[in-house]
């Protein structure tokens, strides 16, 4: 069912709901100690090929940290979001000596290893609750995410039990494009059949999200805070862009797009 709301007199609807992944959908923190715990799984992969990084694991963590900082310099700069081998291989990995064919077969494992031991993930407590309150009112749900895996998004979702609530899961690592490119945001809504006028998107940063979301024409932009937003939005000039909405939970978009139902105005209390 088409939810409607009004804006400066015209007459729209809300038929579909995309969100982020890290940070909207799953709380995610991280810490030097945490990643040092997990720096063994990375090598432990690495070292099935013959792979053996030299240097101490405080050593080998600085040098990946640094590279992998280049990188997201380098991608969010260009908008481009590199294939994983290319990652591993250009970036990563590239102050060590490696056999490129091996470093390829391993790299999206390496990926995934990477972003799910160098992040602590742990999805909302609401998350699930919400989602299906927004499939009963019959929103169409997607995600659209920045990722160095190609399988991450995709295992996390189903491990949290909710995959089932989405019709379309868009990867930047899959798109080649990251957000805030409208690129990306244009491809959600192909896969999952609407127009920008009619979604609403739902994300943790200025940076990525609202500006990215309302720069593909998105009719809604929800702003939810984590542990992420700060550093990303760092460089953000004050003005940028908005959020029609912030809330503090995820189940308080299904309220506010209630009220929008009702006919209030972006950015009045339901």
């Amino acid at each position: 069912m088409p939810k409607k709301m009004m804006r400066q007199g015209v007459s729209m609807t809300i038929d579909t709901v995309l969100f982020d992944m890290g940070g909207t959908i799953e709380e995610v923190h991280f810490d030097r100690n945490q990643r040092l715990r997990s720096l063994p799984l990375l090598l432990g992969i690495l070292a099935e090929e013959g792979i053996v990084l030299p240097g101490g694991d405080g050593s080998i963590l600085d040098t990946l940290l640094a590279r992998n900082a280049e990188y997201k310099v380098w991608s969010e700069k260009t908008g481009v979001e590199s294939p994983p081998a290319s990652i591993w291989l250009d970036w990563n990995l590239r102050d060590y000596d490696t056999d490129p064919e091996k470093v390829t077969r391993l790299a999206e494992r390496l990926s995934y290893a990477w972003e799910t031991g160098f992040f602590v993930r742990r999805m909302r407590k609401d998350a699930a609750e919400t989602l299906e309150g927004l499939r009963k009112r019959g929103y169409k749900l997607g995600v659209i995410s920045n990722t160095s895996s190609r399988t991450q998004v995709f295992r996390t979702l189903a491990e949290y039990g909710i995959e089932k609530y989405f019709s379309c899961v868009v990867l930047s690592s899959m798109e080649g494009i990251r957000k805030p490119e409208p690129a990306i945001f244009e491809a959600a809504l192909r896969a999952v059949g609407s127009e920008a006028g009619t979604t609403a998107y739902v994300g943790d940063t200025i940076s990525r999200d609202v500006i990215g979301s309302k720069r593909a024409g998105y009719a809604l932009a929800f702003l939810i805070r984590s542990f992420l937003t700060s550093g990303s939005d760092a460089t953000v000039v004050p003005g940028a862009a908005e959020p029609d909405y912030v809330v503090d939970n995820l189940s308080r978009i299904v309220t506010v797009l209630d009220g929008i139902r009702a006919g209030m105005e972006p950015g009045m209390e339901p």
